[in-house]
């Protein structure tokens, strides 16, 4: 599918979505949840908070999403992470726009071109006390037109997390950086602090119930997701949950589940809302442990 853009409606557009995409959750893990992830102590759960980098397990996972498959059909996203047993962890997360259509003031046909926006992560955290610290250094960079040269942005996230009984809590700020201009608009990091809250209850011996919530303020809105999980022989996990942001009318319920059979697990997450450009997006991830 191909989007008519003028130079004027690519900078409104295309610049404007990307200071978004950086908030688009990747983790298939915790997406199902209601994409509540900051004090879910799992090294998948590592972009919402850099502390489970701490963890120190090696960890790899491959991800591919279709994005607003309702709105188009060339766009989509790719992550990659990494974690190691050493306390380190490193992301690529690589966003594809899709064919784009240029065209001058005059609505003259200037030919197409691709547009994308990539970020890389690394990690590092550990545990002291029993507390989970963590830090992360994101370098973002867009691609649109080839003759429109952008400098690489940069931010940090940092975050804690600790363990209460049952009860986990985990705080997170993120994406502390600089501005990245382009054609006299400054594009400033959706910078966010996070609070999350984990409450897991033992059914029976092979039987876990979780319950999670994660609330996220940026500068001009707020995020809430909320969910619950089963977990079954910490082998089968069965989830859903909810996610909003009031202020631009987003929300969506989540469904979805996991199979971890030990060196290799599976991730699988549904947003729904027949009323939203979100309904009907799967998320799959594939990861491996060694």
């Amino acid at each position: 599918m191909k989007k008519l853009l003028s130079l004027l409606l690519l900078t409104g557009t295309l610049f404007a979505q990307a200071n978004n995409i950086w908030t688009i959750n990747p983790s298939v893990y915790s997406a199902s949840i209601g994409n509540a992830g900051i004090a879910d102590a799992n090294v998948k759960n590592l972009f919402h908070n850099p502390a489970f980098a701490g963890l120190k397990q090696s960890h790899q996972e491959v991800t591919y999403v279709d994005w607003l498959p309702n709105l188009t059909d060339d766009m989509g996203y790719q992550n990659i992470q990494y974690t190691s047993n050493l306390g380190f962890g490193s992301e690529l997360f690589y966003f594809d726009y899709g064919t784009q259509t240029q065209a001058d003031f005059g609505g003259i046909i200037l030919g197409d071109f691709d547009a994308a926006s990539y970020r890389i992560g690394v990690s590092y955290g550990f545990d002291l006390k029993g507390w989970l610290f963590g830090a992360r250094l994101n370098l973002y960079q867009h691609r649109f037109l080839d003759d429109i040269d952008f400098g690489m942005n940069y931010g940090v996230d940092v975050g804690v997390h600790k363990q209460f009984n049952n009860t986990s809590l985990g705080i997170v700020l993120k994406d502390l950086g600089g501005d990245q201009e382009f054609l006299e608009q400054t594009l400033e990091l959706p910078m966010s602090i996070g609070v999350g809250v984990k409450h897991s209850i033992a059914i029976k011996e092979n039987l876990k119930y979780n319950l999670l919530s994660d609330v996220k303020m940026y500068d001009n809105y707020n995020s809430i997701g909320i969910g619950n999980e089963l977990v079954i022989n910490d082998m089968f996990y069965l989830k859903g949950g909810y996610y909003t942001e009031a202020e631009f009318d987003v929300d969506y319920i989540t469904f979805g589940g996991g199979i971890d059979a030990g060196f290799i697990n599976i991730d699988l997450a549904y947003l729904f809302n027949d009323e939203s450009f979100h309904n009907e997006t799967v998320m799959l991830s594939f990861g491996f442990d060694f």
